[in-house]
């Protein structure tokens, strides 16, 4: 194990020379076993048992860590955890909100996401609220056959200025959405969430958008991603 984590270190600290020498598929092979490697790490030092007082769960926050929620993900969070595993440490019934995006495009269904779904629900209070948000799979395809993902193209480039297609044609897009470097295992329409979600045991599962969240919850910093996006919203009875 100790040879094996030498060589994911190597694998940090020479990423940008390994890029220019080895092919795309195996750079991209390469670098998910150094994430497996950081997810192992991040599992093996998780705690069985977490105590907070507070009551907003943050999944997958990235560096948009929010006063008044804790904020969950593998590194440099409040709690550092790798939740795909579907084990949420916090006791029955402790969360009155959970909000997560563009996060669950990364889990397999089968064996992270609905397990995850599952352990949101017996963390949430009664009556408590789950908002997802991501890719929206209806929206890319419609996209694709109705101006082959340009529009998508040009939305990207108006929230992300340095983003760009590195001369591909527009319907490389699509091939990008589905699997970004290898990181996204499944895109999600609202049929598909509101079937993992009712599975998990939520209810009243509604399509909502980006200023309904926002409204709700201002304290979230902006995406203006709802061109691509599905947002659901979901109840524990």
């Amino acid at each position: 194990m100790a040879t094996f984590a030498f060589h994911f270190q190597y694998y940090y600290s020479m990423k940008t020379y390994l890029k220019s020498r080895l092919s795309i598929r195996q750079y991209e092979l390469l670098r998910m076993l150094a994430f497996e490697y950081k997810r192992w790490k991040c599992r093996i030092s998780a705690p069985k048992r977490f105590e907070t007082n507070e009551v907003k769960l943050h999944l997958g926050c990235g560096d948009r860590q929010l006063k008044g929620w804790l904020n969950v993900d593998m590194f440099g969070s409040d709690l550092n955890l790798d939740f795909a595993t579907g084990k949420l440490p916090f006791a029955d019934e402790q969360f009155q909100v959970i909000v997560s995006q563009h996060v669950v495009e990364h889990l397999t269904i089968e064996d992270e996401f609905l397990p995850l779904l599952k352990a949101c629900h017996r963390v949430a209070k009664s009556g408590g609220e789950i908002w997802i948000s991501t890719p929206d799979m209806e929206k890319v395809a419609k996209s694709y056959i109705d101006q082959k993902n340009k529009d998508m193209i040009d939305d990207r480039k108006m929230r992300l200025p340095h983003w760009d297609m590195k001369g591909m044609p527009s319907q490389h897009f699509m091939n990008d959405m589905f699997h970004q470097e290898l990181e996204h295992r499944n895109l999600f329409d609202f049929d598909l969430l509101k079937w993992c979600l009712e599975q998990s045991g939520f209810t009243s599962v509604v399509r909502v958008d980006e200023n309904q969240l926002l409204a709700a919850f201002p304290e979230f910093p902006e995406r203006k991603d709802d061109y691509q996006s599905v947002y659901v919203k979901a109840q524990k009875a």
